[in-house]
C-alpha cells in the first residue's frame, strides 16, 4: 500500500507526547525507537503499545542506542528512505526522548525530505518526578498540545561515490597499510567508480593521469572535508569525522 501515514516516535519516559501526536496524525503505522533494556524504560515501552492496540493502530519497534548520534541518525534515514520509497509520508517526533536523538532526527528529516514535529506539555505529571500514576506509566508530560510542524531547510547527503571510496579506502589501508593507493584504486575500479587507471593493462601500471584523478576527485576532497588527515611522513588516517560519515551513510 502507498501514501500511508508513518510517525516516528523514540520512546523512554513518555506516553502522552508519543501517543497523542500518533493519533493525531491518524497513524497507519507507528515506528517506535527505543533503547530496550529493563524497567523503567520497557513499563513505558509496553504502555504504548497497549494504548496502540487499544486505538487499532500497529507499530514496529526498532532498538538502537539512543545516545549515539550516529546509531540514530543512521536509524531514522534509513527508515524515512525505506517508507518514502514506498510512497508513504514520514512524520518525525523529535520532542520525545534524548536531545542526541532529537538532533540526530532533525538532521534526518532535512536530508530526506521527512516532517519532524514536537508536541508542546500541556499538564506536567511533576513535582511527584515519579512518572507514575496508581502503578500506571505516565510520563513527564499528562498531556500535550498538538503537533507543531517544524519547517525544514534543504540540506543534502554526502555524495555517496566519496561514501564508498572512503570504506574503500579505509579497508584497504587497514589491509595493505603503508600508502595503498594502487590497491584502493584498483578496487575502486571494480567499484565502478574510478575508470580507465591503467597506462599498460598488461603490467597493470597505474597512470599518472589516472593517479592524478584519484588525487582530486577523492583524495582531496576526503581531506577538505576532515574525513581524514596527513600525518608524520605525508601518511593519511582517518578521523573521528570521517568514521562518523562511514557509520552514518556506508
Amino acid at each position: 500500500m502507498k501514501d500511508l501515514r508513518i510517525v516516528v516516535s523514540c520512546v523512554t519516559f513518555e506516553v502522552a507526547k508519543v501517543l497523542k501526536p500518533i493519533i493525531y496524525y491518524r497513524a497507519d503505522r507507528a515506528i517506535l525507537i527505543h533503547w530496550g533494556g529493563k524497567p523503567p524504560y520497557t513499563d513505558f515501552i509496553k504502555e504504548v503499545k497497549k494504548r496502540l492496540k487499544a486505538e487499532r493502530i500497529p507499530c514496529e519497534e526498532r532498538t538502537v542506542m539512543i545516545l549515539d548520534f550516529s546509531a540514530v541518525m543512521r536509524e531514522v534515514r534509513s527508515i524515512i528512505r525505506k517508507e518514502k520509497a514506498e510512497g508513504n509520508h514520514v512524520y518525525v517526533n523529535i520532542g520525545a526522548g534524548p536531545q542526541v536523538f532529537s538532533s540526530a532526527a532533525m538532521i534526518a528529516c532535512m536530508m530526506e525530505g521527512a516532517t519532524p514535529f514536537n508536541a508542546n506539555t500541556k499538564e506536567f505529571t511533576v513535582p511527584s518526578q515519579k512518572f507514575f500514576e496508581k502503578g500506571v506509566p505516565v510520563g513527564i508530560a499528562r498531556d500535550v498540545y498538538d503537533p507543531n510542524e517544524i519547517p525544514v531547510f534543504g540540506m543534502h547527503p554526502p555524495d555517496p561515490e566519496l561514501i564508498r571510496g572512503l570504506s574503500i579506502w579505509k579497508e584497504a589501508t587497514s589491509r595493505v597499510g603503508g600508502r595503498p593507493t594502487a590497491s584502493v584504486m584498483t578496487s575502486m575500479e571494480e567499484a565502478g567508480i574510478l575508470s580507465d587507471i591503467y597506462e599498460d593493462d598488461r603490467r597493470k601500471r597505474i597512470s599518472q593521469g589516472a593517479l592524478m584523478k584519484f588525487r582530486r576527485n577523492f583524495l582531496e576532497k576526503w581531506e577538505a572535508q576532515g574525513w581524514i588527515r596527513k600525518g608524520q611522513r605525508g601518511k593519511y588516517s582517518i578521523t573521528p569525522q570521517g568514521e562518523m560519515m562511514l557509520n552514518i551513510f556506508a
